[in-house]
């Protein structure tokens, strides 16, 4: 019997790393992409060692750090005020597995996995396309792709990882009904030239202003040719489009309470774009042969920063765990082809409480971010008494994830 390709929905961070991945393992890989091109306007992401690690491990590092730059700590400072009171090295510790911290344009990232994509064998892309219905039968899938000129075809696969955001419509058809929730904020993101901002911003760290109506945060990238900044606000309603342009004048208070030199850095922005902020419960990870992977399965508000991390890791897990089975999958056949739904269910279970406790992590970094008086004086306290050491020490549970030796 001949092995079918798995389908991936979703050509963003977790799909493209999933889909190279599975195909440099052996593993035929058909991603369907919604979009008819690529684009990301306005944002920067960090990605900190559990995530470095396993683009090295897939042999993606080199293509990806290429344009990353990596942060010497991170400094945390009250909105209205200039000097920070807290922080935390960002720098890899001497350690053997030692990973580091990066921070990158996502547009930089989504080209060196699509790029890789592209030249890696056994990886067939399909833009414009939308997954509209998943049929599980007989040891495969049927899946039903839709383009925008309402065009249908079927592939079958032998399984389908949904790897197509927050608002998945992957998690949708294996009966997921949960329905994302607005949170009441905004994130305003810009790129800034180095050349028209204060030195202090162009130095590679990463930059934390705590506030009670909002936060920021700024740190280089492009090779430290330009600086992300993004800026989270308070908001009525959320907005109807994904994206949108932001009018620097809805700014204006926010921008009044910024200390001097975080004003300077929104007066010098040349433009906005501005998501609104949705959390959702996370998903089962694993639906006979259907997983969901990335945002799909546990979307991960911005005050952690794993987002793209969180995502990395689940496509560096599934490679581990699925080749082997897709090939004794294919062996089986039939009604008795059992591998690959069980190797799914195991990365289910692997996944699911780390990617539960980074989410409520995330949520709790909100709301700690944000509190106003008194909490924001007990947790300024915590901040300072932790230093340095304590800092890192309390995320060593977040960066020092690693892939398995044997998953």
């Amino acid at each position: 019997m001949t092995n079918l390709p798995v389908l991936i929905a979703g050509a963003g961070i977790a799909g493209l790393t999933a889909a190279v991945a599975l195909a440099r393992a052996g593993v035929p890989v058909v991603l369907v992409e919604r979009r008819a091109g690529f684009s990301e306007v306005g944002a920067g992401l960090q990605l900190s060692p559990n995530a470095t690690s396993v683009l090295d491990a897939l042999g993606l590092a080199a293509g990806v750090g290429r344009h990353a730059v990596a942060p010497r700590r991170l400094d945390i400072r009250h909105f209205g005020g200039a000097d920070p009171y807290a922080g935390m090295p960002m720098r890899s510790l001497p350690e053997p597995d030692a990973a580091p911290f990066w921070c990158l344009k996502r547009a930089d990232l989504q080209t060196a996995l699509l790029d890789a994509a592209r030249m890696t064998p056994g990886v067939r892309l399909l833009v414009g396309r939308s997954v509209k219905a998943i049929g599980q039968h007989a040891g495969a899938v049927s899946v039903t792709v839709e383009s925008g000129r309402g065009q249908a075809e079927t592939i079958e696969a032998s399984a389908v990882i949904g790897a197509d955001g927050l608002w998945s419509a992957v998690r949708r058809i294996v009966g997921d009904t949960s329905q994302p929730r607005f949170l009441g904020y905004e994130a305003w993101r810009t790129l800034l030239p180095v050349a028209a901002v204060a030195p202090f911003a162009s130095s590679p760290a990463v930059n934390l202003w705590l506030g009670t109506a909002g936060h920021a945060v700024h740190y280089p990238v492009a090779e430290g040719r330009e600086i992300n900044l993004v800026l989270i606000r308070s908001a009525q309603e959320p907005s109807p489009e994904w994206t949108r342009e932001g009018d620097p004048a809805r700014l204006d208070a926010v921008r009044k309470a910024a200390a001097a030199p975080l004003r300077g850095l929104i007066e010098a922005a040349p433009g906005w774009q501005v998501w609104s902020l949705f959390d959702c419960a996370p998903a089962a990870m694993a639906h006979g042969r259907v997983a969901l992977i990335g945002d799909a399965a546990h979307p991960v508000l911005p005050f952690l920063a794993q987002g793209a991390g969180l995502a990395i890791e689940d496509a560096g897990l599934l490679a581990q765990l699925l080749p082997a089975a897709w090939q004794a999958d294919g062996q089986a056949g039939g009604e008795g082809a059992r591998a690959v739904p069980d190797a799914l269910k195991r990365f289910a279970s692997l996944r699911a409480a780390r990617c539960a406790r980074v989410q409520e992590t995330g949520r709790s970094n909100g709301r700690m971010y944000h509190a106003g008086f008194p909490l924001a004086l007990a947790r300024d306290l915590v901040l300072k008494q932790l230093g340095d050491a304590g800092m890192r020490k309390r995320y060593g549970w977040l960066y020092g994830w690693r892939l398995p030796a044997k998953a």
